[in-house]
């Protein structure tokens, strides 16, 4: 400011930068004019950057998850996608936030220096040699950000695997009288997250009282030795440049530290996405044939042109390899007849329908559809988006429901037609036929959020409401999981009906223990530790089984 206005017994900025007192000030309101503009652009822009990137990320990282293989997120815990999800992503974003303001703090670093040499010439070099001094001293010494950062990430998945579980068992905490436990867990992760944090904000606030300490003492040394031979206008603009300077040099070492610390919540990240990432091709080996299929990560993989969801089917035939490539299972399955699964309990009648969905093991999964019309030729569907077009064959109703955080018609619909008002008959019909009207009492019924913090509805509620959800999908194949399970014996009586009823024209496949379902099967599939077996019969269930 001296300089550019021209002050001093020597009229500094008039002699050596030819502006006089006017035009000096002129320019310092143009300077300060543009430097509020860059910064209010640069603002705008990193804030824009800040979020663009948070989205993505996280956008990425959910579409990976809800994408990714079975045999992926079998190695992945709900603690570790909640810590990275709701803090590592954040944390990603903040270094790459203090990276860029390291980058500006070096610039403005730069700019200062620059000025101190312009002012002070040969007689501030010790001052600049004091400064680098101070940066090496910053930058070169070992603050433990990076180590740090990685205990932090590590504590993120487990405050939020404590933070997940109670949310989600809620119900069970309290029936269990866990309450205290459950506080205990949180508190003593909480208090790790916070001695790392303490230790961190120690360790920072070290470095920068040495850094001052080094930069003031080299400034106290050069203002004693130089201070006779320079007037005030040098001394006043050389110092402020250089506090400018020691300022800016602080923001590029918290900067850089900062940015240090965050960068393992990033390398968490990658590291996830690499386990989400393409699986490793496995070779399969047909007995049925001698040649090898290579069934995944390819794209298509289809014999000929994917059958359309709506075309109706003739028959599926569904195989699944074993690990190894050798061992194999086979399904053959027609529309028009009902078959149940029997087993005992842990026998793999869930894993068989999952496996049969496409929801576990689909990287070594292979389905044939034959179509029901003649002139359409049949489909193999296997890989990526083989397993993708043939879940939308498909409608599951597994055996544990779940509801969402919406309204009733979210829920029953998840997206597919949820503004088409019109639908809203079609759900009051089926929340009738399974004597569920009651969740109604009006239009509004439908828009009213369901709040879920403890369960609002009973288990043989939310497991018709499951039900209705996959019957809504109207889809060509239907699996059910214990339709009957949780039921009186009425609500069970009207399920058996819809069931049987479904299956004159589509393909269905149900897992049960009901006797009474049982003796309504056209074809039954027995599971046992040695393996599968079936046996087809035709059912004529008499009026009382229903």
């Amino acid at each position: 400011m001296a300089v550019l206005l021209g002050a001093g017994s020597r009229s500094f900025g008039s002699l050596v930068l030819g502006f006089p007192l006017r035009d000096g000030a002129l320019l310092v309101i143009v300077v300060l004019l543009v430097r509020a503009g860059l910064q209010a652009y640069m603002g705008i822009a990193q804030e824009q950057l800040r979020s663009g990137f948070t989205d993505r990320l996280r956008k990425d990282l959910l579409a990976q998850v809800v994408l990714a293989s079975s045999a992926r997120l079998a190695q992945i815990g709900r603690g570790d996608l909640l810590g990275l999800v709701l803090s590592d992503i954040s944390r990603s974003v903040m270094a790459l936030d203090q990276g860029i303001r390291c980058a500006q703090a070096g610039v403005a670093l730069a700019i200062y220096g620059a000025g101190v040499l312009v002012v002070g010439h040969s007689q501030a070099l010790p001052l600049l040699i004091g400064l680098v001094a101070a940066a090496a001293a910053g930058l070169l010494q070992r603050s433990g950000a990076w180590s740090l950062g990685r205990l932090q990430t590590s504590l993120n998945g487990a405050l939020h695997r404590t933070v997940g579980d109670g949310l989600h068992g809620l119900k069970a905490v309290r029936a269990a009288g866990a309450e205290q436990w459950l506080l205990d867990r949180f508190s003593q992760e909480t208090l790790l997250f916070r001695r790392v944090l303490k230790q961190t904000v120690r360790r920072q606030a070290l470095f920068a009282c040495l850094r001052d300490g080094l930069v003031l003492a080299v400034v106290g040394l050069w203002l004693g030795l130089r201070l006779d031979s320079m007037d005030t206008a040098t001394i006043t603009t050389t110092l402020l440049l250089a506090y400018r300077a020691s300022g800016s040099l602080g923001a590029v070492i918290s900067a850089r530290r900062l940015c240090l610390g965050a960068l393992p919540g990033y390398a968490k990240l990658r590291e996830l996405r690499q386990r989400l990432g393409t699986e490793a091709p496995i070779r399969l080996n047909d007995p049925a044939s001698s040649q090898a299929a290579l069934l995944w990560p390819t794209h298509a993989q289809v014999s000929e042109l994917p059958l359309s969801s709506l075309e109706p089917l003739a028959a599926v035939q569904w195989q699944q390899f074993g690990v190894d490539g050798g061992q194999f299972s086979t399904l053959n399955l027609q529309p028009g007849q009902l078959t149940v699964v029997v087993g005992p309990s842990g026998s793999g009648k869930t894993t068989l329908l999952d496996g049969f969905a496409g929801l576990l093991g689909e990287e070594r999964s292979q389905w044939l559809l034959q179509p029901g019309s003649a002139v359409t030729r049949a489909s193999t569907l296997c890989g990526r988006q083989g397993v993708q077009h043939w879940r939308r064959f498909v409608g599951y109703a597994p055996q544990e429901s779940v509801l969402f955080e919406g309204s009733l018609r979210e829920n029953l619909l998840l997206g597919q037609g949820v503004h088409n008002l019109n639908r809203d008959h079609e759900i009051e019909t089926w929340l009738e036929c399974l004597d569920l009207a009651h969740l109604i009492s009006g239009p509004s019924s439908f828009e009213r959020c369901l709040n879920l913090a403890l369960d609002c509805f009973s288990g043989g509620e939310i497991h018709r409401l499951g039900l209705i959800r996959t019957w809504l999908l109207n889809r060509p194949v239907e699996i059910l999981d214990e339709p009957t399970a949780f039921l009186d014996a009425r609500s069970a009586s009207l399920v058996r009906r819809v069931v049987l009823e479904r299956s004159k024209e589509r393909l269905v496949v149900v897992a049960s223990h009901d006797p009474a379902l049982l003796a309504m099967a056209s074809r039954v599939i027995h599971l046992s530790p040695g393996g599968l077996s079936s046996s087809a019969r035709l059912a004529s269930p008499p009026d009382a089984l229903l």
